[in-house]
C-alpha cells in the first residue's frame, strides 16, 4: 500500500447525496481494497499510476483548511465520507478523523459518519459529546470468506457488528448501509435476513441498503473474482448485468417483505 502525504486547498465540499450538505474527505483513496469500489473515478484527479485501491494520499493539512471553513456559521449536515473511509488504517497514525470531529463539535452541524471499520469507536468520546451525529457501518455480507473476497482490506463484518452494539450502548445512534448488495454473492435472503438479524440485536437504529451500481470497472473486478473463485454463481451475475433494472426490482421486493420482520 503507498501511503503518501499531500496538502489540500479546501475541506468541507458541497455534497449532492439526498440529505447531505456537505462531504468531508480527508483522504485519497482507500486502502480497503473493495472490488466494487464506485470511487475509481477520483484516480483521474490524483495525478497517480497505481490502481485505485493500492494508495492513500492523507490530506496533512486537512483540519486547519476546516477550521477556516467552518469560521463561517454552517447549517445542515455533513457527511464523512463521500468517497473515501474515514477509519482506513492511516487514520491510525494521522488521527485526521478524529480532528475534524473535535471541530465539528462546536459547529452547529450535525454528522453523519460511513465507515466499514471498528476503529470508529477510538473516537467514542468525542461521538458522545456531539450534540447530533449519527455513525454507520457498511455491512455488505457475514460471511467471512465472501467479506474477504469482496472487501479484502477491511476488518470483518463481525468486528463491525460488535462496535455498532458498543455505539448503540453508548447512546449513539446507528445504521447499517447494506451496500452494495452483489447479485449471487450477498442477495440471497439468508444473507440479508442475517445481517438485519444482526443490526437488530446490535440495537441499530436504521438499515438501508444499495443494489450494486454496475460500473464496467466495479463489473470487471467482480466478474473475475468470481470466476476464479465462485464459478456456480457465475450465470446469476451475469443475469443481473444483463438487465439491471429487473435485478434492482427483484431486490426492492425481497426488501419490502423481510425489512418489516425485523423492524426496519
Amino acid at each position: 500500500m503507498l501511503i503518501a502525504e499531500k496538502e489540500c486547498r479546501s475541506a468541507l465540499n458541497r455534497c449532492g447525496i439526498p440529505g447531505i450538505d456537505y462531504c468531508l474527505n480527508p483522504y485519497t483513496g482507500c486502502s480497503h481494497g473493495c472490488l466494487y469500489c464506485y470511487a475509481g473515478f477520483m484516480k483521474k484527479f490524483c495525478h497517480i499510476s497505481e490502481e485505485w485501491g493500492s494508495f492513500v494520499h492523507v490530506k496533512v493539512n486537512f483540519a486547519e483548511r476546516l477550521q477556516a471553513s467552518l469560521r463561517r456559521s454552517k447549517q445542515g449536515c455533513v457527511i464523512l465520507c463521500s468517497v473515501t473511509d474515514p477509519y482506513q488504517p492511516p487514520e491510525r497514525k494521522y488521527r485526521i478523523t478524529r480532528s475534524c470531529l473535535e471541530l465539528l463539535a462546536d459547529s452547529g452541524l450535525a454528522v453523519n459518519i460511513l465507515t466499514k471499520s471498528d476503529l470508529v469507536l477510538r473516537d467514542l468520546d468525542i461521538l458522545k459529546e456531539l450534540p447530533q451525529v449519527k455513525v454507520g457501518l457498511t455491512i455488505t455480507t457475514l460471511d467471512p470468506s465472501t467479506a474477504k473476497l469482496l472487501e479484502p482490506g477491511a476488518p470483518l463484518p463481525e468486528k463491525r457488528l460488535q462496535a455498532l452494539a458498543r455505539l448503540a450502548a453508548a447512546g449513539v445512534k446507528t445504521w447499517v448501509f447494506i451496500a452494495p448488495v452483489v447479485p449471487g454473492l450477498s442477495d440471497s435472503e439468508e444473507n440479508l435476513s442475517a445481517i438485519l438479524k444482526g443490526a437488530a440485536q446490535a440495537g441499530v437504529q436504521e438499515v438501508d441498503y444499495d443494489p450494486l451500481n454496475f460500473y464496467p470497472a466495479a463489473v470487471s473486478k467482480l466478474r473475475a473474482a468470481i470466476q476464479r473463485r465462485r464459478p456456480e454463481l457465475r450465470l446469476i451475475f451475469e443475469a443481473a448485468c444483463q438487465d439491471p433494472h429487473y435485478y434492482k426490482e427483484q431486490l426492492r421486493g425481497i426488501a419490502d417483505e423481510i425489512w418489516p420482520a425485523y423492524g426496519y
